[in-house]
């Protein structure tokens, strides 16, 4: 009765050696190949405008296409709850590494702590990367004016398991919040080591590098409006020359099916048997060897598809499939699929067919950063700079492509708002950045072929449009945070 169960480890014996950190690394990273493919990027994608429902479709990720989700959305607890869980994973960690920091008496040469180091600076990254992405879809957009009243997130920032409801936290301001994700990102920057990443016999693409670190700092930057240090960070990573744009269509569409390309910062490891989500499953259905039997839940808007130059642009014929597409009214219709996650047969399984639209994440790359420099650039009212960056990009992706030149900051942006949908499309930013622009959701445009979308014209479906102070564009705290926390009882989002 006294044994401890053969499956667990007691505390005080574990996180005693070099190995114990790099085993608990490894569960730092597991958690990315879900965060970052499948629900956790397409459900603030099918919120917005972007792609419509099919006749027929599977209802997955319904409730966000149609509005009326509520505080028990399953998604929605499932996202707040994984990536509080790896929060705690992080703190775990990082109490450890000050234990063995403070104490007398150490078991871990120099070499041991130099790796230590550089693993809890990944720690440190991981736990802003999540606590930014909550804030991005459970609080309000940062506004400099308001963010001190503002509700921001409940900060847990030690490992304290406890059934004492009493001792749970309260939301704190939004102010309080991206402070917090700005020191530990400090944090990461001081301790993240790149030689640390070759050690394991992967490549440094599949860690967090001291320029991930740089890229996150100039994403949240520029979501606190932060013009200037946006500027700094995003400018120096593409002045490194480190990661060159892709300009070829052949490599540009290598990098989305084999998950392979120069402008890569950061890669989510994956293999046959340690895969993410299926993420290309929502826009292709299950596998089949018969194109007739395809069934698809979205598919991409007309407008979508029009906002590219379809001859010229490099990402149209890697993001989009021209495929005849069948529904169950019998209706059929040429048009485009949504493409930017084919699967890559280098990792998934021909038996399991499941697994077919299995691509790689890329939560960094280097042309968001061309896009977060034109835009903090055009936020400090710099058209010269912004343009610049903006007219990079767009070379690189449009065959005999001309700068353009604008004459007012106004036109500029349009053009960055525009440029940058089209670049991030479907990896999750859509939602986020209406939020930042202080715009709403609007679905009345183009459809591809409305005989073969959910009910077109419906409010709730093709017709949909929201104003930029919903309250749905905000997502509320879970039910079930709601009623185990009496610290946030009444500190639920307006609305819900």
């Amino acid at each position: 009765m006294e044994k401890y169960p053969y499956n667990a480890v007691e505390e005080s014996l574990y996180m005693t050696s070099a190995n114990d950190f790099a085993n608990a690394r490894i569960g730092l990273y597991s958690y990315y190949r879900s965060l970052t493919t499948g629900g956790y990027i397409l459900l603030p994608e099918m919120q917005c405008d972007d792609f419509n429902a099919t006749v027929g479709f599977s209802n997955t990720y319904g409730a966000a296409y149609r509005w009326d989700f509520q505080m028990s959305d399953g998604n929605i607890a499932g996202y707040w709850g994984n990536y509080y869980s790896l929060i705690a994973r992080c703190n775990y960690f990082i109490d450890s590494y000050k234990k063995i920091e403070a104490s007398e008496q150490s078991n871990f040469s120099e070499a041991d702590m130099a790796k230590i180091k550089a693993y809890v600076g990944e720690a440190y990254f991981t736990r802003a990367f999540s606590y930014f992405n909550l804030v991005n879809h459970f609080c309000k957009a940062y506004n400099s004016a308001n963010a001190e009243t503002d509700l921001g997130l409940p900060l847990q920032l030690t490992y304290a398991p406890t059934s004492n409801s009493a001792t749970y936290p309260g939301r704190s301001s939004l102010k309080a919040t991206y402070e917090q994700i700005v020191s530990d990102l400090t944090e990461a920057k001081n301790l993240v080591n790149n030689a640390v990443a070759l050690e394991s016999g992967k490549a440094a693409i599949n860690y967090v590098s001291s320029d991930v670190v740089t890229a996150l700092q100039a994403r949240v930057a520029l979501q606190m409006k932060d013009y200037g240090t946006a500027v700094t960070a995003s400018t120096s990573l593409i002045a490194s020359n480190t990661y060159a744009l892709i300009n070829s269509a052949e490599a540009f569409h290598s990098m989305w099916v084999n998950d392979m390309g120069s402008e890569v910062m950061w890669q989510i490891y994956m293999s046959s048997d340690e895969l993410g989500s299926a993420t290309g499953t929502s826009f292709w259905g299950q596998y089949q060897t018969d194109p007739a039997k395809v069934t698809v839940d979205y598919v991409p808007s007309g407008s979508l598809t029009d906002l590219y130059d379809q001859e010229n642009d490099i990402r149209f014929a890697a993001f989009f499939e021209p495929f005849t597409l069948n529904v169950s009214t019998g209706a059929s219709g040429d048009i485009y699929l949504f493409d930017k996650y084919p699967g890559n047969p280098d990792i998934y399984s021909v038996v399991n067919v499941d697994n077919h639209y299995v691509n790689k994440s890329k939560p960094f790359r280097i042309a968001e950063q061309y896009l977060i420099a034109a835009e903090a650039y055009a936020g400090q009212g710099n058209v010269t700079e912004a343009a610049k960056y903006l007219n990079d990009l767009k070379r690189n992706r449009i065959a005999g492509y001309t700068d353009r030149t604008f004459n007012s900051a106004e036109l500029l942006m349009a053009e960055i708002r525009d440029e940058r949908h089209r670049e991030l499309v479907g990896e999750g930013f859509r939602l986020s950045d209406l939020k930042r622009w202080g715009l709403g959701v609007n679905r009345q445009n183009a459809v591809q072929d409305a005989n073969l979308v959910l009910f077109p014209g419906s409010e709730n479906t093709t017709a949909l449009t929201k104003n930029a102070d919903d309250f749905r564009m905000v997502w509320p705290i879970p039910k079930a945070e709601i009623d185990v926390n009496p610290q946030i009882k009444g500190q639920q989002n307006p609305g819900y």
